[in-house]
């Protein structure tokens, strides 16, 4: 009588197929976590672009319809390297027409805006993602986040708190400088005495690499000049316009 020999698979041949299979999830896995960093990056460096190229926008539009007519609502032209709101360098001041109408406000097109770098604060939602990579590769007493604050009743006698608006984040270094018509100089300011006013503005602003995997941003360079009308009323009117 013949036996029929049994079929299977010895120890040493699952031992192989569970060491390849370890191997092959193991390949796996390394490509979905490089996937997945690459998709980061690439949305870091989407959502970085898109913010730079707002926070140019907004600046742009502010200096190109900046109004300086040296009346009781227009009077505001001043900035150079020292800030009055914080620590870090630059500040820019002005009156501009960039004000938007709203349903509950009584005020005008006219309103005051400053720029300026306050102090970052990791609580707000433009600096939720990736808090502890950020920073893990910039320290953040060097950077900051740049603020772009409104005031609409330029006829309080006391004015109201500004408005403040994140535009920027990781920003290292805000600087204006102010074209005479010769030079570029450092600091500008209009008062009764000195009424004259600059040619063109240009800003500089340097940020830092939001974290390790990206590489630092170059410089972002804003610059437009200004011409000066003659108002009816015997003052001058200041409106920005391109290059």
């Amino acid at each position: 009588m013949m036996k029929h020999a049994a079929f299977g698979f010895t120890l040493i041949e699952i031992l192989v197929a569970a060491f390849a299979a370890a191997l092959i999830l193991v390949a796996v896995y390394g490509i979905f976590q490089r996937a997945v960093k690459t998709r980061d990056h690439a949305t870091a460096r989407m959502h970085q672009a898109l913010q730079r190229e707002r926070a140019a926008r907004l600046i742009r539009d502010d200096l190109r319809n900046a109004y300086i007519s040296g009346g009781v609502l227009a009077d505001t032209l001043e900035g150079g390297p020292q800030s009055e709101k914080s620590r870090f360098p630059g500040y820019l001041r002005f009156t501009t027409t960039t004000g938007r109408d709203h349903p509950d406000e009584a005020y005008g097109d006219v309103q005051q805006v400053e720029y300026y770098i306050s102090e970052t604060d990791t609580s707000t939602p433009e600096n939720t993602a990736s808090t502890s990579e950020a920073a893990s590769s910039t320290d953040s007493r060097s950077t900051g986040t740049l603020v772009r604050a409104l005031t609409r009743d330029l006829l309080a006698p006391t004015p109201d708190t500004a408005d403040e608006e994140q535009i920027l984040t990781n920003v290292k270094t805000f600087e204006v400088t102010f074209y005479d018509g010769n030079t570029w100089q450092d600091t500008w300011q209009i008062t009764d005495t000195t009424p004259d006013l600059p040619q063109a503005i240009r800003i500089r602003i340097q940020q830092a690499a939001a974290s390790a995997q990206i590489s630092t941003p170059t410089p972002l360079e804003i610059l437009v000049s200004l011409t000066t009308e003659p108002l009816t009323s015997s003052t001058t009117s200041t409106t920005g316009t391109t290059p």
